[in-house]
């Protein structure tokens, strides 16, 4: 035999050889937990030995709760038995997602004594969201009926807004009428946020025209709100560019503002120059506090110069966003800065903020910082509170500021006694 036959020869022998062993090794595997009447193999016993007893644990507790469910949805019981027992379940995402597939299989009919079960049991925490999935629910199948129900009870407001939204989701145009017609008064319709909420994540451009119709309110603000959250999930790029199709100024400045304090948490930078570019000083100055006040958190020196780049209306908001961290670590150079903005308008809120980010750690320079406010009435309700304060803990001190002076004849009078 040749010398490669005998090496391909003990080749096959020895492969052979391997795989028997290798058979016999995963037959003994299997056989030992039967042999040593467990349930575990030697390497999964070392496993749990090294923590794997809490993930069984964990996945146990979660087999639990998905058994749990799963009988809910075989139960045949009425809907109000089974959720006496779904509100006792200890674990929230388990209770929520068996309350959910409960409502799933809710007729029209059966939400008005769910929802009353619901709110006369006890409920382990916060039933708030939970009494929310039964609303939407309802509001998909019979919004009609959940609204007349909801408005039975006092401060029913909340739960007519979860209805309205939900129902607007699938059909504005009922949504919008029902709102239309069910408030007559003269003021902001308080059903119409809650029906702009519904439609904003499907059609921005009718939210937005609903949004106009609106008088300044609380109201259009939560509008405003709504779309600008719809607006984010386009992108930043959709957001920042959608304020320049708004034709109300005030309408504008406000998603300005809103868009602004979205875009911060995210990119302080970002915001700051968008807000730059803006060419109306008032639209500007919706947003120029808030945006200062991320940049001074992050550099106070680049914060006060962004204030410049401003236009003059907005530039003291933005120096009221920047004066309280910048003088918390530096008075005298705030003091400072805060006298370069002279003559821009609103000086007097400015000055004003200076007062109050160091009455306590420097009373006397604060209040020398009063007679700058060249408003009378301004100065003088400053002075009334300023030195209210400092008189709680130092009333000599205040005495002996005011008689030393040059205050108001009223102010002399009350602090000097």
């Amino acid at each position: 035999m040749s010398r490669s036959n005998i090496i391909f020869s003990h080749a096959c022998v020895f492969a052979v050889g391997i795989a028997v062993a290798v058979i016999a090794s995963r037959v003994r595997e299997s056989a030992e937990p039967e042999a040593s009447g467990g349930g575990t193999n030697s390497r999964s016993s070392r496993a749990g030995s090294s923590g794997n007893s809490m993930g069984e644990e964990v996945a146990g507790h979660r087999s639990g709760n998905e058994e749990a469910r799963s009988a809910f949805k075989k139960d045949a019981r009425q809907p109000v038995d089974q959720l006496a027992d779904i509100v006792r379940m200890t674990d929230v995402t388990a209770r929520q997602r068996a309350l959910m597939d409960l409502v799933d299989r809710l007729g029209p009919g059966e939400f008005a004594a769910v929802a009353d079960q619901f709110r006369q049991l006890d409920h382990l925490g916060d039933s708030g969201g939970e009494y929310d999935l039964i609303l939407r629910g309802w509001a998909k199948v019979d919004p009609l009926t959940a609204l007349e129900y909801v408005g039975k009870f006092p401060n029913s407001r909340a739960g007519s807004a979860t209805i309205l939204s939900t129902w607007a989701g699938k059909d504005g145009a009922a949504a919008e009428k029902w709102a239309m017609d069910h408030y007559q008064g003269d003021g902001p319709n308080p059903y119409m946020a809650a029906v702009i909420r519904g439609i904003a994540g499907n059609d921005v451009a009718e939210a937005s025209r609903l949004a106009q119709t609106m008088p300044q309110s609380r109201e259009r603000s939560e509008a405003v709100d709504a779309i600008t959250r719809a607006l984010f999930l386009q992108g930043r790029d959709a957001a920042m560019a959608f304020p320049a199709s708004i034709k109300d100024d005030m309408l504008r400045g406000g998603f300005v503002a809103a868009i602004a304090d979205r875009l911060i948490t995210k990119d302080p930078d970002k915001a700051a120059a968008w807000i730059a570019t803006m060419s109306q000083g008032d639209v500007q100055n919706r947003a120029a506090h808030n945006v200062a006040e991320a940049l001074a958190k992050e550099d106070t020196a680049k914060a006060a110069a962004w204030v410049r780049t401003l236009k003059p209306e907005a530039q003291v908001e933005a120096a009221r966003g920047v004066i309280p961290i910048m003088s918390s670590a530096d008075i005298a150079g705030t003091a400072k800065w805060v006298s370069s903005l002279a003559g821009t308008p609103n000086y007097d809120r400015a000055v004003e903020e200076f007062v109050w980010s160091c009455n306590t750690r420097a009373p006397e320079q604060s209040a020398a910082w009063i007679t700058g406010v060249s408003d009378p009435d301004q100065q003088r309700r400053l002075y009334h509170r300023m030195l209210g304060e400092w008189a709680q803990h130092d009333a000599g001190a205040v005495k002996q500021w005011v008689t030393s002076n040059n205050v108001p004849p009223d102010i002399l009078k009350r602090f000097s006694r």
